[in-house]
C-alpha cells in the first residue's frame, strides 16, 4: 500500500479504524501524551499514504477538545509527514531519517506539551518532576513505536495469509491492549465490555476452538488495569462460549449470558441504580443480539477464510505438483504408443499384394509369352490386361485351369498350357509369400493392438493423476474434532479423490481401535469406510488409510474334477480383484483334455488376468488372446466365460465365447446365459457374446464347463436339476452339482468337470 494506490471503500475502512485508533491512544494517558504518534509512526512505517496520515494524527490531537497540545501534534505531524513524503519521492530509504524524526518530535514533546506530573506512589530517593516523567515517556513512546511498526505490518500484509511469528502476536496484542485502555478511559469500563463481548463471540464463532481463551485473556487486561476487574472472570466467559459454540450461536450466546447473570448476582449489579444497572444489561445483551444477527453466509465467509489460513498448503502443492508432472510425462509416454499403432497400422498388404501380381505377370510374359511368335500381336491386342484376369482369379483360388481363362486370351493364345503352367508355378511361389506376409500383418496388427491398449491405460492413469486434490478442509477439520472427542489422536487428516473413489488418510499414535476410526469417519463423510492399509511409520505412529467400502461382498464357490485317466485338466478358472470396488471372475476350458489342454487352458487364463489387472480395455484384451491363439502352429482353442462384477451395485459384464450355458440364480428363479459363438483361437475375427446384469443380493453367478452341460442330458435336464439345489451357500451348490453331474456318468468323469459359483450379499455394516 502506497500513496499511489487508490482509495477503495476497505482503504478508508482501514484509515477510520486507524483514526478511532489513535484516538482512543490519546486517553491512554492523563495529559494527552502522543501515544498516538507510536502509531502514526508504524502507519508511514507500513506504507500508508503519508498526508492522509498526517493528517488523522493531527485531528487526534483535538481528541481532548483542547488546544492546548493542539502545536504539538501539528510540529510533529508536520516533521514526520515531510520527511517520509519526501524520501519516496526521491526513492531513498526512511530507516534513519524517519528514526532522527521520530526523536526530534518526543524532543517537541518534551520540550513544549503542557503537562501535569502523576503521583508516584513509591518511595524514591530522588523527585521525577515534569521534565523527568516526559522523558520518560517519551521514551517509552519511541519503544511502542518500534513494537506498533512490527504490529501494524503484520496486521496489514500477514493476517489471515500466513502464521505470525510469535513476536508479532505480543506486539499485535499490546497494540490492542492499550487501544483498550484507551476505550475504557475514553468511554467506560462497561462500553468496553459490550465492545469485548461482541469480540468473543465473533473470535470463537471463527475458530471454534481453545484459541478463543487466549483471546478473552486478551481482552480481561484493558478493564482488569483500568476498573480493576479480575481477568479471570473473562476466562469463565471465554469457556462458556467455547463450550457451546459448536452447538450453534445461540447456545453460546445463552452460555455468556448465564455467565454474566451469576457474576452479576455475586457483584450485585442487580442493587445498583437503574441507570447503571441498564448500562450493565445492555452491554451483554447488545453484542449478543448483533452477534445473532450476523448473517450466517458472512459467518462461514469467515470460518473459511480462518481454515484456509490454518491449512497446510505445501504438502497439497507438492502432490499436486507431482501428480501434474507424472501425468505430463504419462500422456507423453501414451502419445509414443498411440504413434506406434498408428505406424503399425498403416503398414498395411495391399501394395505387397500388388506388387506380387505385377512380379507374377513379368514372370510368365518372360519366362513363356517372349518366346511365343504371337507376342507382339497379342500385346497390340491389350491382352496384357487378360492375362492380369487370369493371374486374379489364380490367386484367389490357388490355382488355375483351362476353363479360367479369359475368353480374349483363349481365343488368340496359342501356348495355353505354357501360360497355366507358369501361372501355377508363380501363384505357389505367390502362397508362400501371401502367408508370410498376412503373418507378418498378423503380427503388427497385435503389436498395434497391444500399443493401443498401453495407450489407452497410461492416458486414463495420466488424467487420474493430473486431477489436483480437492480441498475438504472442514470435513477434515471435523474428522479431527470427532476423533479428538474418541481419544484418538490424529497428528494429520487427509482426504483425497471425490466422492465416488474417497480415501482418507490419517496419522494416529499408540493402539488405535481401527474399527473406532472406520465408524467415526463413515460418520462424518456420509459414506461406509473400511480401513484397507495400516503403515507403520515407527514404534508408536502409524499411517491408517481408508477407502469407500463396497455396498456388496461376495463368496465363491469351486468345485473340479479332472478327467478319469487324465493327470492334468483342461478347465482353469480364476478370481481375481481388480481394484477396490470390482472383481473378475473367468473359467477357461481348453480343447479336449490332459496337459496340452491344460496348457492352453492356463495360458487364457493368465492372459486375462494380467490384461484385466492392467485395466486394458474389454474387447482389446479378447481380440489379443484371440490372435495369440490363433498363431499357434496347432490347433488351439479355448471356450471362455468372464464377468466383471462391481461390489457397489452389483453390476455384472458377462463375455461367453464359444462356453456352455452359465446361470443367474434369483430367488426361485434362474437366468439362462447362452453363447452362440466360436471359441478363441478358431478364426482371427472374434464376435464374443456380451452382455450387462444387474445382480442383487443374494444373486448367484454360475459358470459351467462342457464336462458339467454334457452330463445332463438336455439344458432342460439342468435347468430342473439347479432349480432343487439350494444356492445359498456357493461352495455346497458347486459340490452339489458336480457329484449331480459324475452320477450322471455313472461316477466316472468322462471329460474335465469344473463348476464355478459366485454370491453377492450385503456387507456386514450395510
Amino acid at each position: 500500500m502506497n500513496e499511489r494506490q487508490k482509495f477503495s471503500f476497505s482503504t478508508v475502512l482501514l484509515y477510520i479504524f486507524l483514526f478511532a485508533a489513535m484516538f482512543f491512544l490519546y486517553y491512554v494517558g492523563n495529559n494527552g501524551e502522543p501515544f498516538s504518534l507510536a502509531l502514526f509512526y508504524a502507519m508511514l512505517i507500513a506504507g500508508l499514504h503519508p498526508v492522509v496520515s498526517s493528517l488523522l494524527y493531527l485531528f487526534s490531537g483535538l481528541s481532548g477538545l483542547s488546544l492546548a497540545f493542539l502545536p504539538v501534534y501539528a510540529g510533529q505531524a508536520a516533521l514526520l509527514g515531510i520527511v517520509f513524503f519526501v524520501c519516496r519521492k526521491l526513492g531513498k530509504k526512511t530507516t534513519v531519517p524517519s528514526l532522527g524524526t521520530l526523536a526530534l518530535c518526543l524532543v517537541l514533546f518534551a520540550a513544549f506539551s503542557p503537562f501535569t506530573p502523576y503521583s508516584i506512589p513509591l518511595d524514591l530517593p530522588f523527585t521525577l518532576g515534569a521534565i523527568s516523567q516526559k522523558i520518560i515517556l517519551a521514551g517509552l513512546i519511541f519503544l511502542l513505536s518500534a513494537i506498533f511498526s512490527v504490529a501494524l505490518k503484520a496486521l496489514l500484509y500477514k493476517l489471515l495469509k500466513c502464521r505470525l511469528k510469535a513476536e508479532e502476536l505480543v506486539f499485535s496484542v499490546l497494540f490492542f491492549v492499550l487501544i483498550g485502555i484507551g476505550v475504557c478511559r475514553a468511554i467506560n469500563v462497561i462500553a468496553y465490555m459490550g465492545i469485548a463481548f461482541f469480540v468473543l463471540l465473533v473470535f470463537s464463532c471463527a475458530t471454534k476452538d481453545a484459541t478463543a481463551l487466549v483471546c478473552a485473556f486478551a481482552l480481561s487486561l484493558p478493564p482488569a488495569i483500568v476498573g480493576g476487574i479480575s481477568p479471570e472472570r473473562f476466562f469463565l466467559y471465554g469457556i462458556a462460549v467455547v463450550l457451546f459454540i459448536k452447538s450453534g450461536r445461540l447456545p453460546a450466546v445463552l452460555a455468556l449470558f448465564a455467565v454474566f447473570f451469576v457474576y452479576g448476582y455475586f457483584d450485585g449489579i442487580y442493587s445498583l441504580q437503574t441507570s447503571l444497572l441498564v448500562q450493565s444489561l445492555l452491554s451483554v445483551l447488545i453484542p449478543g443480539l448483533l452477534f445473532l444477527l450476523i448473517p450466517p453466509p458472512l459467518v462461514r465467509k469467515m470460518e473459511n477464510k480462518l481454515i484456509f489460513y490454518r491449512e497446510k498448503h505445501l504438502s497439497r502443492i507438492a502432490i499436486n505438483r507431482n501428480r501434474a508432472a507424472i501425468g505430463e510425462q504419462l500422456f507423453e509416454i501414451s502419445g509414443v504408443f498411440r504413434e506406434i499403432q498408428t505406424t503399425f497400422s498403416a503398414l498395411g498388404t495391399n501394395e505387397a499384394e500388388e506388387g506380387a501380381k505385377e512380379y507374377i505377370r513379368g514372370c510368365v510374359i518372360e519366362s513363356v509369352c517372349k518366346s511365343c511368335v504371337n507376342y507382339r500381336t497379342c500385346m497390340g491386342h491389350g491382352l496384357e490386361n487378360e492375362l492380369n484376369k487370369l493371374i486374379d482369379v489364380g490367386c484367389a483360388k490357388g490355382k488355375t485351369s483351362l476353363i479360367d481363362i479369359p475368353s480374349r486370351l483363349a481365343e488368340t493364345c496359342v501356348n495355353q498350357s505354357g501360360v497355366l503352367y507358369a501361372v501355377n508355378r508363380q501363384i505357389g511361389d505367390y502362397r508362400k509369400y501371401m502367408v508370410e506376409t498376412e503373418n507378418a500383418a498378423s503380427g503388427r496388427q497385435l503389436l498395434a493392438n497391444q500399443a493401443q491398449g498401453v495407450s489407452e491405460i497410461l492416458k486414463n492413469i495420466a488424467l487420474e493423476q493430473s486431477e489436483p486434490l480437492t480441498i475438504y478442509s472442514e470435513r477434515e477439520r471435523q474428522l479431527d474434532v470427532a476423533f479428538l472427542k474418541a481419544g484418538i489422536v490424529c497428528s494429520e487428516v487427509l482426504i483425497a479423490g471425490d466422492e465416488e473413489n474417497l480415501t482418507l488418510s490419517l496419522i494416529t499414535f499408540g493402539k488405535s481401535d481401527v474399527k473406532k476410526i472406520a465408524a467415526i469417519a463413515s460418520h462424518i463423510l456420509g459414506t461406509r469406510l473400511i480401513i484397507s492399509e495400516r503403515l507403520t511409520l515407527s514404534k508408536d505412529k502409524f499411517c491408517c488409510i481408508l477407502h469407500k467400502r463396497p455396498y456388496y461382498d461376495a463368496a465363491f464357490g469351486v468345485a473340479s474334477l479332472t478327467k478319469t485317466g487324465e493327470t492334468a485338466s483342461g478347465d482353469t478358472h480364476s478370481v481375481i480383484k481388480i481394484d477396490e470396488r470390482r472383481f473378475m471372475i473367468a473359467l477357461s476350458d481348453g480343447m479336449g483334455s490332459g496337459e496340452y489342454a491344460r496348457r492352453i487352458s492356463e495360458s487364457t487364463i493368465s492372459l486375462l488376468e494380467s490384461f484385466y489387472r492392467a485395466k486394458m480395455p474389454s474387447s482389446l484384451v479378447l481380440s489379443t488372446i484371440n490372435k495369440l491363439l490363433t498363431f499357434s502352429r496347432e490347433e488351439t482353442f479355448a471356450c471362455v466365460d468372464i464377468a466383471v462384477i462391481d461390489l457397489d451395485n452389483g453390476a455384472a459384464d458377462v463375455v461367453k465365447i464359444g462356453s456352455p450355458l452359465g446361470f443367474i440364480l434369483s430367488g426361485n428363479t434362474l437366468k439362462i446365459l447362452e453363447s452362440a459363438s466360436l471359441p478363441l483361437g478358431i478364426l482371427e475375427s472374434l464376435h464374443p457374446d456380451a452382455s450387462s446384469y444387474s445382480l442383487q443380493e443374494n444373486d448367484v453367478l454360475l459358470f459351467l464347463s462342457d464336462g458339467i452341460t454334457s452330463a445332463f442330458g438336455s439344458s432342460a435336464d439342468l435347468y430342473e436339476t439347479l432349480k432343487k439345489i439350494p444356492a445359498s451357500n456357493p461352495q455346497q451348490l458347486a459340490d452339489a452339482l458336480l457329484q449331480q453331474a459324475l452320477s450322471l456318468y455313472g461316477g466316472t468323469a468322462k471329460d474335465d468337470m469344473t463348476v464355478l459359483a459366485v454370491r453377492l450379499f450385503k456387507s456386514l455394516e450395510n
